[in-house]
């Protein structure tokens, strides 16, 4: 049979009438799957002559000078377009010069349980990864830490021999917004977090609580609002925030923040004379609209770049496996002292 380089996994379950994931995991030799199932994918991959090395324990050694960056829901509003951006070209850049190729791969929760992580750091022919955008729920954060993938997550905080992460002291950050707020003469601070399911919305949350507690302010659990790091959930929130009585905001992200603002305009609600707003993470739009947006600042570009470095010192087998970056507080205009 004349060999063709386009079989992929996808090509071996189609002909054996199983999930690509399956596949993955028997070429991988997965202690899930039987043995006769592991034989018949096996005996497959040669009929059809699967190009990738199926009984490659890692592709590391074969150094491809490639890896991954994934991207967890990258056309959702609000996210890759926005936050994700200065991240992505500064992990490119470092990659580049130091040789490497980057490949730019969307994922979802659904795509997932479709097809492994292995399997897809196989088709790619990808040395390592750096992940972006992963929910605490997802399948994906499972394989992770069992594959021999080297890999470093954004914002997750797990960490073995194979993966590390990057993130911002989003604790400390959060007490920084929150504090201004008190400095400033509020009491009555509602919190716009982002979903249950990233870490840094508990992170965050944990810091808003904490600087309430440290100024003997009660924490109030009606004042704590859950949107989605997305400016249409901000923009929803406004409405639930007036009815509260609250004279500022501290909002997760942003782009929260921007959509929380556009709707207190809507509502008549001067900010920040009636109410103040604070965001997190410092996106160039943070600087654009109006007023301008006191915020938390996230060093974008050295997110990027670190977790390049701390990709490299994962393939190499060093012992460093994760840097947390400090937050800045921003002031600009979107705040104000309590009248």
């Amino acid at each position: 049979m004349r060999k063709n380089k386009n079989v992929t996994i996808k090509d071996i379950a189609k002909a054996l009438g199983l999930s690509p994931s399956t596949v993955s995991r028997a070429l991988n030799n997965y202690s899930d799957i039987s043995p006769e199932t592991r034989d018949k994918v096996i005996e497959m991959a040669k009929k059809l002559n699967y190009t990738p090395n199926i009984f490659a324990k890692s592709l590391v050694t074969n150094k491809t000078k490639r890896v991954g960056l994934f991207i967890e829901d990258m056309e959702k509003e609000g996210i890759y377009g926005v936050f994700y951006y200065e991240i992505l070209i500064s992990f490119r850049k470092a990659a580049m010069d130091n040789g490497y190729e980057v490949v730019l791969l969307s994922t979802s929760s659904e795509e997932q349980k479709k097809i492994s992580f292995d399997a897809v750091m196989q088709e790619k022919g990808l040395e390592g990864a750096f992940i972006m955008g992963l929910k605490m729920d997802d399948e994906y954060l499972n394989e992770i830490q069992k594959s021999s993938y080297p890999v470093v997550l954004l914002d997750i905080p797990i960490k073995n021999s194979n993966v590390g992460y990057v993130t911002t002291n989003n604790l400390k950050g959060a007490q920084l917004a929150t504090e201004h707020l008190i400095n400033l003469g509020h009491k009555r601070i509602g919190f716009l977090n982002g979903h249950k399911k990233a870490y840094v919305s508990q992170e965050r949350l944990n810091g808003y609580i904490l600087a309430l507690s440290r100024n003997g302010l009660q924490v109030d659990s009606e004042l704590i609002y859950e949107g989605d790091f997305t400016e249409a959930s901000g923009f929803k929130a406004a409405d639930y925030f007036v009815q509260k009585g609250v004279t500022a905001v501290f909002a997760a992200s942003d782009m929260m923040a921007i959509g929380l603002i556009k709707r207190l305009k809507e509502l008549g609600v001067d900010v920040p004379k009636k109410v103040s707003v604070v965001g997190f993470d410092d996106i160039s739009l943070a600087r654009y609209i109006t007023p301008t947006l006191t915020t938390i600042r996230q060093n974008k570009s050295e997110m990027g770049k670190s977790a390049f470095y701390l990709l490299l010192n994962l393939i190499s087998k060093q012992p460093i496996n994760h840097i947390i970056l400090e937050p800045e507080l921003v002031k600009r205009e979107s705040t104000a002292r309590l009248r």
